[in-house]
C-alpha cells in the first residue's frame, strides 16, 4: 500500500497513512515518510497503537535516540522514552514533565548539537464536553524566514544567538508551574550558540532561529538593541500565518522537525482531566545514511 501524504493546508503539517508502525518498515517506505517529514516539517499518525518498543524502533529510523535527563522515564527498559503528564503519584510528585512546552520554544536548541526530531505519542487526552483539549501548536520557522523583508533579512544573515535552558526555567519559575527546588537541579544545564539565519542541516533551507522559550541575547550587538530584536523576532515567527495546531486523539504518533520549527502547549485543562504522552528524540542528522538508519531501526531495541 502506497504512503498517502495529506497536507493540514497550513504553512506545514500533514497527516500520513498507509504506513504500520507497529513492524519494521522498509527503506523505501522510511524515504516517503522522511521526504515529508521534511516537506511538511511536522507529521502525524493516527490510530497508532504503540508499544514503547515500537515508538523506539520507529524513532530510530531518523537517527540515535537521546536519553533526556531531569524527566520520568516511562519503562527502565527503554530509558529513552519520557513522560509528558498532568498526572501525579500517589505522593502527588509528577509522573514526568508537567510545564513541557509553556512557551514557545525548539527542542534542544541550548545544545551544540541541537535534536532533529522529536516524536510525542498520545496515550490519555483530556476531553471536556466532548472537546479534546491540550492542543499542541507548531509555528515553521522557514516559513518565518521565507516572509521577512529584505531589510530584516539582510539585518540577520550575518548575527548569531545564545539559546540557553535557563531562561525557560525562570520564566517557568515566575509562571509558577515549577519549585525553586527543582529547578536549581537544571541551572548548569548547558546553552549554545546558533546563528539567527541558520540553515537546515539537510534541506539548507535557512530558518529564523529566535525564541521566546531558549533566546537569551544576540551577540556583537548593543544589548538593549539585542533584546528588542528578540522580542520582535519571537513574535513574529509563531504568527498565525506561520502555525498548525494539531488536535491531539488517543493514539496519534507526531513528529516535528527541531530544525525548523518551534511549538507551544496550550494549556487549557487540568486535573482531574488527565493527559500522558511519551516523548522520544534523536540526534543525529540523517540524510545520505538514511539508509543505514533505516538498516538499523530493523534492529531490536
Amino acid at each position: 500500500m502506497p504512503v498517502e501524504v495529506v497536507k493540514s493546508g497550513a504553512a506545514l503539517g500533514a497527516e500520513i497513512r498507509g504506513v504500520d508502525l507497529k513492524k519494521p518498515i522498509s527503506d523505501s517506505i522510511f524515504a516517503d515518510v522522511h521526504r515529508a517529514f521534511l516537506d511538511n516539517e511536522v507529521i502525524y499518525f493516527r490510530g497508532q497503537e504503540l508499544s514503547d518498543e515500537d515508538h523506539c524502533r520507529f524513532s530510530r529510523y531518523f537517527g540515535e535516540l537521546r536519553n533526556l535527563p531531569n524527566v520520568g522515564v516511562a519503562d527502565q527498559r527503554y530509558p529513552a522514552v519520557s513522560i509528558i503528564s498532568n498526572v501525579r503519584d500517589e505522593q502527588g510528585a509528577p509522573i514526568g514533565s508537567y510545564d513541557a512546552g509553556m512557551f514557545w520554544h525548539t527542542d534542544g536548541a541550548y545544545l551544540p548539537n541541537p535534536h532533529v526530531a522529536s516524536f510525542l505519542r498520545a496515550l490519555e487526552v483530556p476531553v471536556k464536553d466532548g472537546v479534546a483539549l491540550g492542543d499542541t501548536v507548531y509555528a515553521s520557522m522557514t516559513a518565518a524566514y521565507d516572509a521577512l523583508d529584505d531589510a530584516t533579512r539582510r539585518r540577520v544573515e550575518s548575527l548569531k544567538a545564545v539559546h540557553s535552558v535557563k531562561q525557560r526555567l525562570e520564566q517557568t519559575i515566575t509562571a509558577g508551574m515549577v519549585d525553586k527546588t527543582y529547578s536549581k537541579a537544571h541551572l548548569a544545564a548547558p546553552e549554545a550558540v546558533h546563528p539567527v539565519a541558520r540553515p537546515h542541516p539537510v534541506t539548507g533551507r535557512k530558518c529564523l532561529w529566535v525564541s521566546q522559550g531558549y533566546t537569551t541575547r544576540i551577540l556583537d550587538i548593543a544589548e538593549e538593541e539585542s533584546a528588542a530584536l528578540i522580542k520582535r523576532l519571537s513574535y513574529y515567527c509563531v504568527e498565525e500565518r506561520f502555525q498548525y495546531r494539531h488536535r491531539w486523539r488517543v493514539h496519534d504518533l507526531v513528529i516535528w522537525d527541531d530544525s525548523s520549527t518551534q511549538h507551544r502547549a496550550t494549556f487549557d485543562y487540568q486535573l482531574p482531566l488527565r493527559r500522558l504522552m511519551h516523548r522520544t528524540v534523536v540526534m543525529t542528522p540523517q540524510d545520505g545514511a538514511r539508509k543505514t538508519a533505516a538498516s538499523a531501526a530493523h534492529a531490536s531495541v
